[in-house]
């Protein structure tokens, strides 16, 4: 049996513990009744007309707005490009990022091009001058680079083997038809034929083989063939390269001489793909040559060749170019400059126009509200771009502060949400 003094000991150390508990649990109600409370009672955050965030009062920035205010709009009439979306921006703030719009408007373009070229022989007036048989040169008559010969005018003198064992059998024939009696009877037609039928052959393998007529006819005059035969200029001009020697072998490969009429010339200008559209053929040039101590020359384009060089991707434009005083020169460098007129055409500010990619994108302002636009742009003319399709006159795009309505386009394209104000 526990003695009195301890059962009363004990029972106050189960009172105390009782209270305890029940304070416990009465401070843990009281807690999570509070709680509900205090959420039942706390006002839900509201966004503000300034666009921010206000709780209980109290205004703070929407972490959103780092992109100048710019919030989505309603979906566009048309369906933006992708990756892009319809943006509206308050006024206020369309002034603190500079944002500006600008007409879409027709233009009348023009554009100066300016390239380089360089004077080079009329090709239709140039002959290679070759000999088509094997031989050796025996005497070179134009010796030098730069000499005036006419049509006809002898070259040089070629010993060929070929040519002269071709003289001999041609005074054969000759001989055999001089001396055979006259023909007579049935076959005397067909004999006569025959021999005429050689003596053409003969004498047309000599023409061939480039040995003047005069030497043709003075062989069937003297009946003497000559050791050598003379090769003739084939047109008037300059000699303008010489590769014939006295005593030099030779093959219907070897270039003896480059004849060329240097009254007219070409010049050859590199024209870069991006300056072609608009140049035709006809449109003038004035050309500035060196040499010509600074007096421009005028031409016009005589010739756009079919393609477009791979390595310098440009194009050899041809300018016909008279010189009837011999006072340009093949080789010398040309500046050419050209105006091409590229006719009336929609045009934006290039400072509108955003390149992405493959595309060119354009945001056409209607009230605060922006719309991305693909565009199709024509050439670049004085800080203006020529729009093919996509926009219409009269419409107005936005200038400036382009990286920001950008960005925050591709932003709600991305996000997905829906129209707010304030960045949410």
């Amino acid at each position: 049996m526990m003695p009195k003094g301890r059962v009363c000991v004990a029972a106050m150390l189960l009172t105390l513990g009782g209270v305890g508990c029940r304070r416990d649990n009465e401070s843990a109600v009281a807690g999570e009744h509070g709680a509900h409370s205090q959420s039942a009672a706390a006002p839900a955050p509201v966004a503000g007309a300034s666009g921010a965030v206000e709780h209980s009062g109290h205004a703070t920035p929407a972490s959103a707005r780092s992109t100048g205010e710019l919030v989505r709009a309603g979906e566009a009439s048309t369906a933006p490009p992708g990756g892009y979306a319809a943006i509206t921006l308050d006024p206020e703030r369309a002034r603190a990022i500079g944002l500006r719009t600008a007409p879409v408007e027709e233009r009348t373009a023009s554009k100066l091009i300016r390239t380089t070229g360089v004077v080079v022989l009329d090709e239709t007036r140039t002959s290679h001058v070759h000999a088509k048989v094997r031989g050796w040169v025996e005497n070179v008559i134009v010796d030098f680079v730069g000499k005036s010969v006419s049509a006809g005018a002898p070259l040089c003198t070629i010993y060929s083997q070929e040519v002269l064992a071709a003289e001999l059998e041609y005074l054969s024939i000759l001989e055999q038809a001089s001396s055979t009696a006259p023909l007579s009877g049935t076959l005397a037609g067909a004999e006569r034929q025959a021999r005429d039928q050689l003596l053409s052959a003969a004498r047309r393998r000599l023409a061939l083989w480039d040995v003047p007529a005069n030497e043709i006819a003075r062989l069937e005059k003297t009946r003497e063939p000559r050791r050598t035969f003379t090769l003739d200029a084939p047109r008037s001009g300059i000699v303008v390269a010489k590769q014939a020697l006295a005593g030099m072998f030779i093959d219907p490969s070897v270039e003896l001489y480059l004849i060329s009429d240097v009254k007219k010339l070409w010049v050859l200008a590199d024209l870069y793909e991006s300056d072609l559209p608009g140049v035709k053929l006809g449109d003038a040039a004035t050309l500035d040559i060196e040499g010509l101590s600074g007096m421009p020359v005028p031409a016009t384009v005589a010739f756009l060749p079919p393609t477009v060089e791979e390595v310098t991707r440009t194009l050899k434009v041809r300018f016909n170019l008279d010189n009837p005083d011999g006072a340009i020169r093949p080789g010398a460098f040309a500046t050419v400059e050209m105006k091409v007129d590229l006719g009336r055409t929609l045009a934006v500010p290039e400072a509108a126009v955003i390149h992405a990619g493959r595309q060119a994108i354009v945001f056409v302002a209607d009230g605060q509200r922006l719309e991305p636009r693909s565009v199709r742009l024509g050439a670049l003319v004085d800080g203006y771009y020529g729009v093919d399709t996509g926009l219409a006159r009269g419409e107005a795009v936005a200038v400036g502060a382009q990286f920001l309505i950008d960005s925050e386009s591709r932003l709600r394209a991305t996000s997905g949400k829906g129209p707010s104000h304030g960045g949410h």
